[in-house]
């Protein structure tokens, strides 16, 4: 039997893997509070989100919604949760560096959203893509698929 052989990772992968973790934790900390600057400093210009499994409560498409770019991701956020306390939890993160300056990455993720009226639970993934431009990585690009979710109706 052969074993596989494992490549390893260079030092410069790791610091950017570690990187990119801090830059994901910033975005589910900044969006959990509401800051919306700091938020916006996380994602490039040309940012792209897509989210399966939207809360029904709080999007008013059915279950999924789509924006393409960083502005227009920000101004869906304020409006989706003003009245409404987000809570992200990220965990379980599978981060690749795919070229110089290029990292793709696969988180885990449990929300938990309190509206007026509703509660919403979501389980799923993040789905990422990232850049590094100027020594500073941002998400480019987040598609958010849920396995569960559950709605309280209050």
């Amino acid at each position: 039997m052969t074993k596989e052989r494992r490549s390893v990772p260079r030092q410069s992968d790791l610091i950017d893997i570690l990187e990119i973790q801090q830059l994901k934790v910033r975005y589910a900390r900044f969006g959990d509070t509401k800051n919306w600057t700091e938020l916006r400093q996380c994602l490039t210009d040309d940012f792209h989100c897509l989210v399966d499994g939207a809360p029904r409560a709080l999007v008013a498409a059915p279950d999924r919604y789509e924006v393409h770019s960083a502005d227009d991701f920000l101004a869906n956020a304020v409006r989706m949760v003003a009245e409404v306390q987000p809570i992200h939890h990220l965990t379980l993160p599978e981060i690749a560096i795919t070229g110089d300056g290029t990292a793709t990455g696969i988180w885990a993720i449990q929300d938990y959203l309190i509206a007026p009226h509703c509660i919403f639970r979501g389980w799923g993934h993040y789905h990422d893509h990232y850049l590094k431009r100027d020594g500073r990585w941002r998400i480019r690009e987040s598609v958010l698929t849920r396995i569960r979710v559950e709605e309280t109706w209050l």
